[in-house]
């Protein structure tokens, strides 16, 4: 597989973006914003709805925006809203072809959307669960290390998620009706990145689901690739395979393409979108705490009055 890093990220990303052009409806023409989480934990701007609780961020409301974080070992949490983007699915397509033969017809800068992205490449150990990210050219652009993708949607992006950095965890991901499900590579010709957990995915309705290879052939001097835990993979719409003993396990891998395959897909996805939960509403709260100091208040009295008599 053939990709570039952050550091030649416009090409790059020109090129990604433009497999899956055409397709889709334009997103409502809103102002769209960028949202920082900066190097001291403060969010700017600061009335979005997105609540800090330590290194912890809940969003209590859906968001029309960008995000960009600058700040190290911190849960993005999004309760199930959601995170939207302004993807114009109207432009024109740049690519000639699928997969290994695919040509490159115009390698001009297309314009682009990340969902989620960090400031740079220190920005380590983030944890993101719990959030639908819809309707950008890259849902998620994780080139850094040692992040975990957890519980969340990605639908209707161009590239779902662009992992080009190692020691990641993508799990239990709802990943549908993209382009481009999952999108890897590295700074290295002929690399992926390297010791990644990527398991109990559901891969829904992409055109398709795992890509990153844009050379003429394949090099088949490489190992095959494997997109499982070494037990269970991921949950594959497409897969035709049987499950004769009954263990929720494909018979047969999963085959991506000639270089990657899911060794032990699932019969069945373990992943869904994630929704907002129901709230109890501030005034019941209020109510059952007063109810709750009275009785032990009454209590209280009814003890001293005990002990005088």
């Amino acid at each position: 597989m053939k990709i570039a890093r952050k550091t030649e990220a416009l090409s790059m990303i020109a090129l990604v973006v433009s497999i899956g052009l055409l397709v889709g409806e334009v997103a409502p023409a809103m102002p769209m914003q960028t949202i920082f989480i900066n190097p001291d934990g403060s969010v700017y701007p600061a009335s979005v709805p997105i609540q800090r609780s330590g290194n912890t961020y809940f969003f209590n409301g859906d968001v029309y925006a960008c995000l960009i974080v600058n700040k190290s070992n911190v849960v993005i949490d999004g309760a199930g809203y959601n995170l939207r983007g302004a993807l114009d699915k109207t432009q024109g397509d740049l690519w000639i072809g699928q997969g290994p033969n695919a040509e490159i017809l115009n390698a001009t800068t297309v314009p682009y959307t990340i969902g989620i992205d960090t400031a740079s490449g220190s920005v380590t150990g983030l944890t993101i669960k719990n959030l639908n990210i819809i309707d950008f050219s890259i849902g998620m652009y994780i080139w850094t290390t040692n992040n975990t993708i957890s519980g969340n949607a990605l639908v209707g992006n161009i590239v779902g998620v662009l992992l080009s950095g190692s020691d990641n965890s993508v799990v239990e991901n709802y990943i549908a009706d993209n382009e481009v499900g999952m999108f890897f590579g590295t700074n290295q010709p002929g690399d992926i990145p390297l010791y990644l957990t990527v398991s109990y995915n559901a891969f829904i309705n992409n055109t398709d689901h795992l890509n990153g290879c844009v050379c003429k052939e394949y090099n088949m001097t490489e190992e095959i690739h494997t997109w499982d835990n070494g037990k269970e993979g991921n949950y594959w719409c497409d897969y035709n395979g049987t499950d004769v003993d009954g263990d929720g396990i494909g018979d047969t891998p999963y085959v991506i393409d000639v270089l990657n395959q899911d060794r032990y897909p699932l019969m069945q996805s373990y992943a869904a979108q994630p929704t907002v939960s129901a709230k109890t509403p501030v005034e019941v709260i209020i109510v059952a705490v007063t109810v709750a100091m009275m009785a032990i208040f009454a209590s209280i009295i009814v003890r001293k009055r005990r002990k005088k008599g």
